[in-house]
């Protein structure tokens, strides 16, 4: 469903110049419109005259009327020849016609009034040729008209407090709640609505997109952060059109708390450009949607089931303080499997206090075993003692911030039983602990027990959550709860995303007339040094010699032992040409270098130009780390961290930051390499300087915003973190400008 880029720019700028708060009045038209009318419905059936059938079914307040010239009525509702020709304003027309006949019906639809429209006609930029222009006249139509337009190539949309069911799918059941969808994809209707509704979880609004030619995701965002009736934005996403406007809707969501959770395609990208240097195959542009995403607070997902899941739990009221877990459950089989296979989700339970050890002793039978996760035994389901004892001690002993209660599977609970009277009891005890009820099974077996017990969502709200279906998608969910929570607990307002916009920083000007001074697209190592020196980060001393006489005069003044580096505009890397001496000792070992350097390099690459050799302070030795930069074209500087020379590549231990952000961020995320442990002296090793490494790498993010528009890539490698502790050095450096 991807849109051709030439209609989507174009469209963007059109999309940029509406304000929010006008692009969420004239949406608002979209969901509670006073009357519906299909085009396009027909007595023979079709997508057109589902909806109408289904708007009709579940008994949407307002007038419904079809278009269609040759009936009178269609399924009972009546028929007009035109949109002019129906008696009464109309709010929404839901659009289902071939695509050659949308001019006249907008223009129906212009001489109407019509508040808002939906394009359900395929037939547009999807399928390239004509369609491209019909979607390019549709945008600047909708522009010009200021009708909010969906689509086109989409599936409708949903109204669950109105009963508005615009779409041609038919269900069960239906219950208004908290979850809002915003789906690219038709199809994904009933495969998110169907279960939610099936086990009594309510949904709220839901659109299906499309093309996204005049309203896209970051509009429909925007409208739910400011819908009341919307707790959770559950999305799938082909495309974001615009970057800026959708950074600044997630924004607005966490500003307000409201959890998006997304699914974004995307992944498994074909084909990607080779990079110059490390940092741009290490940070291709789903690596750039990931951090992006994490840094909005998003929560992306990779499929059905872990959205559902993890949009129930997020729909809670409650949000835990911490990231310490407790599992209960009469089963020693579920604490074993637990056990294994919860870390690998993101989730880990310290272990049971003392106190609440000797309490369980107090009320446990012999044979069982008190830990965290605790196998409460099947005793407890006769013994009320074991099952209030358990779960108070676990709620009131201030060790957990989330308890998990594990089911067999997901039959239904009588909460006036034993374990629900102690859920209960245990929740009221300890109203600032979160409770989860997890089945670890899904609900895919429907008729397996006694029927008067069906397989379906138990109890829709428990504590403010819904119960989880599903040990790994239940555990998924909850640890995306816990990160949320973390989330708003850590977020500071001066390193969100959009900050990157802000004013440049007062190095921006000289930094611009170094760039621009730069002969070729790569600049020289010298050259990318001295951007590097006027931003604070430190580099090794160095000079050029153009003759072997003069770099030997160089290298008595930095002192020796010295290296010596070809400086070529031509050559990227220098190694690969004999272009690199290290560890050179004396003034005899400078001359030869010299002029092995100059031949290797004429023997290897005769038509590059040889500006002379740098002669270069040996770093003092240390831990070796990468710092580099890509800049993706959607979210700007993607910056990379990790260990250097040549184990970024072996080991690919990085993380990634987008800027702006601060020396604590950058610590945390120096925190999650593998390599933490060397880096703050495991073994009886030196800590590395991580303080002036966290400095230099806010420095450079610095760097990264000013020359966003400029540069394509920056890769420095390595970074040599003395091995004492003391400070650090920037050795080698590549910069390449940006591509036009």
């Amino acid at each position: 469903m991807q849109v051709d880029r030439v209609v989507r720019e174009e469209s963007d700028l059109v999309a940029q110049e509406t304000k929010p708060s006008d692009m969420t009045k004239r949406i608002d038209r979209l969901f509670r419109p006073e009357s519906v009318v299909i085009v396009g419905a027909s007595q023979k059936g079709g997508f057109a005259t589902e909806v109408l059938v289904n708007i009709k079914k579940w008994g949407f307040s307002g007038n419904i009327a079809a278009v269609n010239s040759r009936y009178e009525q269609i399924e009972g509702v009546p028929c007009f020849p035109s949109l002019t020709a129906i008696p009464y304003p109309v709010g929404l027309a839901v659009v289902a016609v071939p695509s050659t006949a949308i001019p006249s019906v907008l223009e129906d639809c212009e001489a109407a009034g019509v508040g808002a429209v939906q394009i359900i006609s395929s037939g547009f930029a999807e399928q390239g040729g004509e369609g491209v222009q019909k979607q390019r006249w549709l945008a600047e139509w909708a522009e010009r008209t200021g009708i909010p337009v969906v689509g086109p190539n989409c599936f409708g949309l949903m109204n669950a407090s109105n009963r508005l069911m615009a779409v041609p799918l038919d269900f069960h059941s239906m219950k208004a709640g908290g979850i809002s969808a915003i789906l690219q994809s038709g199809t994904f209707v009933y495969s998110l609505i169907g279960p939610l509704l099936a086990r009594g979880i309510g949904i709220g609004r839901v659109v299906t997109t499309g093309n996204e030619a005049c309203t896209d995701l970051a509009d429909f965002i925007n409208y739910f952060v400011d819908d009341q009736d919307t707790q959770v934005i559950a999305c799938y996403s082909e495309q974001i059109k615009r970057p800026r406007e959708f950074i600044k809707a997630c924004e607005r969501a966490a500003d307000v708390g409201k959890p998006i959770v997304m699914i974004k395609v995307g992944r498994s990208e074909a084909a990607r450009q080779a990079a110059l240097a490390h940092t741009g195959s290490l940070v291709g542009s789903d690596v750039a949607i990931d951090a992006a995403l994490k840094k909005l607070g998003v929560i992306r997902v990779d499929d059905i089931d872990h959205l559902i899941e993890t949009a129930a739990a997020l729909s809670s009221t409650k949000r835990p303080r911490g990231r310490r877990v407790a599992f209960a459950s009469l089963s020693g089989s579920a604490v074993s499997l637990m056990s294994d296979f919860a870390e690998s989700r993101g989730i880990e339970f310290p272990p049971l206090p003392p106190a609440v050890k000797k309490r369980l002793e107090a009320v446990f039978p012999a044979f069982g075993s008190i830990s965290n996760p605790l196998d409460l035994t099947a005793q407890s389901d006769y013994d009320r003692r074991i099952l209030d004892e358990s779960l108070d001690a676990l709620a009131t002993c201030g060790a957990y911030d989330l308890i998990v209660w594990g089911r067999g599977f997901p039959a239904r609970l009588d909460m006036r039983g034993l374990q629900g009277q102690a859920l209960t009891n245990a929740a009221k005890a300890a109203p600032e602990v979160v409770f989860a009820i997890m089945g670890l099974a899904g609900g895919h077996f429907h008729s397996s027990l006694d029927p008067k017990y069906p397989m379906i969502e138990p109890k829709a709200d428990f504590d403010g959550m819904p119960f989880l279906q599903g040990m790994d998608t239940g555990l998924k969910a909850l640890s995306a709860l816990m990160d949320y929570a973390e989330f708003l607990r850590t977020r500071k307002s001066s390193n969100c995303l959009s900050g990157q916009w802000r004013q440049r920083s007062a190095n921006y000007t000289e930094a611009m007339r170094i760039l621009r001074a730069a002969k070729g697209d790569i600049l020289t190592e010298r050259e990318g040094k001295r951007l590097l020196t006027l931003y604070g980060i430190p580099v090794v001393r160095e000079a050029l010699a153009t003759d072997a006489e003069e770099a030997a005069r160089i290298a008595k003044d930095l002192t020796f032992p010295v290296a010596m580096k070809v400086e070529s505009a031509q050559i990227v890397h220098k190694t690969d040409v004999g272009g690199v001496m290290l560890n050179i000792s004396s003034r005899e070992e400078v001359i030869g270098a010299f002029e092995k350097i100059v031949a290797s390099v004429r023997s290897h690459q005769p038509e590059a130009e040889i500006a002379g050799v740098v002669v270069q302070e040996m770093a003092r030795p240390g831990t070796e780390m990468m710092l580099g930069a890509a800049f993706d074209r959607q979210f700007g500087p993607v910056i990379a961290l990790g260990l250097g020379g040549i184990w970024v590549e072996a080991l690919n231990d990085v993380r990634v930051l987008l800027p702006p952000f601060d020396a604590a961020d950058v610590q945390a995320e120096i925190g999650r390499l593998r390599a933490a442990s060397v880096l703050r002296g495991s073994r009886g090793g030196a800590k590395a300087d991580l303080d002036g490494l966290a400095d230099c790498i806010v420095k450079f993010g610095t760097l990264c915003i000013d020359l966003a528009d400029e540069v394509g890539e920056i890769d420095i490698n390595p970074v040599i973190l003395a091995a004492d502790g003391t400070g650090l050095a920037a050795v080698d450096c590549l910069i390449t400008k940006k591509r036009s």
